[in-house]
């Protein structure tokens, strides 16, 4: 639509940037319209849109005569979608859309279109302009009556553009002469060198991050380990940089945010400060980033906050209640994204690894596009190559996953846990939560042993909780103590004796394989570790059934129910073969106690909130218990405190896994005691009840990851 260089007061007989022209030409689509996707069922109006926007062209330079008929045929038998609330909305269409209408009545163009919808789309636009206000990207439906001169003076970037916009750009460089937009938009024809525009450039920085971050959730990123971090390096350095491009565009700057610090790279929170109030962000950012998408890649942005970071926390106040009312309204048209936000906020610490892998793979699609102001297709995030790939290397982790289960099964009968009667039968689900987040074919040794832990554990709680006598369980207790001396003759049951056996065979074992591993012995550590474990069992149990007061107070009980829950034991096990050299020193380190402590009062307070009544007509003390005890105070005000405990700890967890700098525990290391952390959240974290002992709400996660199809 710009006239050539040459023109004089704006009037030209050639186009400048006829190639654009010629890609019009080339490209109209089979039923006369332009666009993606013709034929789309919700892309209709997208391609009204594109559709007048080419005919006009057209007309202006008077060339291509039928192919404007064909687009006003498409436009007079699909005006209907213009009003339609099924529709997917290009931003700025109440806008452009009429202003576009109104000229092609300059051009002498008669658009076949129903009088009441012309009339309704008119008000509309009339109401949008009134309103004044997130109008910017779409600037060029205001036509000669916007200040071109005074949008340019105040809005124009570094690189010649308005907004990053081609379109508002164009629109500029109609109505006034500007060197710096004539130049942005020859850089956008060099980089789209076939005649095709796209309506947002540049986007280098916000595709890339959606490579890391589709890569990711389809679980194939550690196959691009290199070049991923080649991207986040570079994206680093222009962040630091401080580069338009990332800070100007609220969706790039939320996920580059969310994709350098949970990698560790030093970002801070401070620039969302403009963005904790709903109403005036709503108020004032541009019409672009007022969508879901937005608000979700913010939300996402927020969970990765740590401690003492109110920014975020404003942040994420707001968007979990907007994206939750768009939920309960309905208002999400694309039913993938309807999905992604009902998954993020049902339980966003608690989406195990491959589970999340498994939903990203089913709401994948090659032909998704992006709404701007017209609907567009990234290649390099949406291929078919990518869903080949990423659905070849989940079924073959399915088929690993099934053998491991049967080797982990062959190991539960030798043991002779089938035997015992009482307790939950735990063996599957113990499995499938560790192979859920001990992600790679490499790992194998690592998920098992991590599993054999949780088999272990929990079969003692609930011979020391359910089922076990006091006598019984301090044999067990005495047997650790003395773990090479236990005469067959000194057991005092047949369960006492499977117990010890399972735990002193098994043991015995990891131990050496770790010796095979990393050179050093960990018997001893093993050991004292079980013993503590199930010295805290017995506290836990002796301090409510015998006497009550012996733990008086929260803190009382908070100093050593960590240690109960086994974190520490699931992580020291496994971390040795985790495929790393690990140095003996970081497990007496503070840092490594600080993230034991941290991480398991998470997992332990979890469980208590979902356990607590039946923990009570059980004797088994917990953190709500022990607060309401004698009327201390309300239940509704215990779980608050809890509640405020794990967050607490979750961001102190979350601060340690992101640090790099001044941490001598491995990546690996720290983000096992996270995912034992996303383990409990994903067993807790639910509305209905345990999720460990009786699986409802992750079932289809369960089948979904060992043996359904994909």
């Amino acid at each position: 639509m710009v006239p050539a260089r040459e023109y004089s007061g704006g009037v030209s007989d050639l186009p400048c940037f006829p190639q654009c022209l010629d890609w019009i030409m080339e490209n109209q689509n089979p039923d006369g319209s332009w666009g993606l996707d013709p034929g789309h069922p919700f892309l209709v109006r997208d391609s009204l849109s594109c559709t007048l926007a080419c005919v006009l062209a057209l007309r202006k330079w008077d060339v291509g005569q039928q192919l404007v008929q064909n687009g006003m045929d498409f436009i007079a038998s699909n005006g209907w979608a213009a009003k339609s609330k099924d529709q997917f909305s290009p931003v700025g269409f109440d806008i452009i859309f009429p202003a576009m209408i109104e000229y092609a009545k300059e051009l002498n163009l008669t658009l076949h279109l129903n009088p009441t919808l012309l009339d309704s789309l008119v008000h509309i636009q009339d109401s949008e302009i009134r309103r004044k206000r997130n109008q910017d990207y779409a600037l060029e439906g205001l036509g000669k009556s916007c200040d071109w001169k005074g949008v340019i003076s105040e809005h124009q970037k570094s690189n010649g553009s308005l907004f990053n916009s081609p379109a508002t750009t164009a629109a500029a460089l109609i109505h006034c002469r500007d060197e710096k937009c004539f130049e942005y938009l020859i850089s956008v024809l060099d980089a789209n060198c076939n005649g095709w525009v796209p309506t947002i450039y540049p986007m280098d920085i916000y595709n890339r991050l959606c490579v890391v971050d589709t890569l990711e959730r389809l679980g194939v990123n550690r196959c691009f380990e290199f070049e991923l971090r080649s991207i986040l390096d570079e994206i680093y350095g222009r962040w630091l940089k401080k580069e338009d491009e990332i800070f100007s565009d609220i969706t790039c700057h939320a996920m580059a945010f969310r994709l350098l610090r949970v990698k560790g790279y030093g970002v801070s929170s401070d620039e969302f400060a403009e963005f904790v109030d709903q109403e005036h962000f709503f108020d004032t950012v541009s019409i672009q980033y007022s969508g879901v998408s937005t608000v979700l890649e913010l939300y996402r942005a927020s969970q990765a906050r740590i401690c003492e970071e109110g920014i975020l926390e404003k942040i994420h106040a707001w968007t979990s209640a907007f994206l939750k009312q768009q939920l309960l309204h309905q208002t999400i048209l694309d039913k993938r994204l309807q999905k992604q936000v009902d998954y993020d906020l049902k339980n966003f610490y608690g989406t195990l690894d491959q589970f999340g892998i498994r939903r990203s793979i089913e709401l994948y699609d090659a032909r998704d596009f992006q709404i701007l102001k017209t609907a567009c297709r990234c290649p390099t995030v949406h291929n078919d190559d990518f869903i080949l790939f990423s659905v070849q290397n989940f079924r073959i982790s399915q088929s690993r996953y099934q053998e491991e289960l049967q080797q982990m099964e062959r190991w539960y009968v030798e043991c002779r846990l089938d035997r015992l009667n009482q307790g939950r039968k735990i063996l599957q689900i113990s499995y499938i939560l560790t192979a859920a987040v001990i992600v790679g074919p490499e790992l194998s040794l690592a998920r098992i042993s991590y599993a054999q832990v949780v088999v272990l554990i929990s079969c003692l709680d609930d011979f020391f909780d359910l089922y076990g006598s006091k006598e019984e369980a301090l044999r067990i207790i005495e047997l650790v103590s003395n773990w090479n001396v236990h005469p067959e003759t000194s057991y005092c049951s047949q369960e006492v004796e499977i117990l010890f056996a399972a735990l002193y065979n098994t043991v015995n074992e990891l131990a050496k394989m770790a010796y095979d591993t990393q050179g050093y012995y960990v018997e001893h550590d093993l050991v004292s570790m079980w013993l503590e474990l199930l010295a805290s069992f017995t506290r836990e149990k002796d301090s409510w059934s015998e006497n009550i007061n012996y733990v008086s107070t929260l803190d009382e009980y908070l100093s050593f129910a960590w240690k109960s829950v086994g974190c520490k034991l699931c992580v020291f096990t496994s971390v040795h073969f985790l495929g790393i050299k690990i140095s003996e020193d970081i497990f007496t380190s503070t840092e490594f106690t600080s993230l034991c402590e941290h991480s398991s009062l998470v997992c332990r307070l979890l469980n208590d909130l979902k356990t607590f009544k039946k923990e009570h007509e059980e004797g088994v003390l917990n953190s709500v218990s022990v607060q309401t005890v004698e009327g201390g105070i309300s239940e509704e005000e215990a779980i608050l405190k809890v509640e405020e405990i794990i967050e607490y700890n979750r961001r102190k967890v979350l601060q340690m896994v992101y640090k790099r700098k001044g941490s001598i525990i491995p990546i690996e290391c720290k983000e096992l005691f996270w995912k034992t952390c996303k383990i409990a959240h994903c067993l807790y974290s639910h509305q209905g009840g345990d999720e460990f002992s009786s699986p409802i709400d992750i079932a289809n996660d369960i089948n979904g990851l060992i043996s359904e199809p994909l």
